[in-house]
């Protein structure tokens, strides 16, 4: 029971900072500029923290290949790509970068 306790726990922790914006949009016009456009960045926010470190760690020696692959997802982003299209330029360039 313990463990389920923990499970259902560090779900609702993820899970709240993706959902509180969706269901905050009703009283959004009411607050500060700044609160407003934070409230929208923290999906994103929240999955870079958790998408950024794994990047790095999860290549093992070849964590370059990890840091490019974000650099390219960045890159495509940037310019107002589709999501759909910085993945798969992200898969590729990683998928590149391990091959050499």
């Amino acid at each position: 029971m313990n463990k389920l306790a923990l499970i259902l726990t560090c779900s609702l922790v993820t899970l709240l900072p993706r959902i509180i914006p969706y269901f905050a949009s009703s009283f959004l016009t009411r607050l500060p500029k700044f609160i407003r456009k934070c409230m929208m960045l923290l999906p994103v926010a929240s999955l870079g923290a958790l998408i950024f470190p794994l990047a790095l760690t999860d290549f093992g020696e070849e964590w370059i290949a990890g840091l490019v692959g974000v650099c390219a997802a960045f890159i495509t982003s940037y310019f107002k790509g589709p999501m759909i299209v910085a993945i798969i330029i992200s898969l590729a360039v990683t998928t590149g970068v391990l091959m050499i």
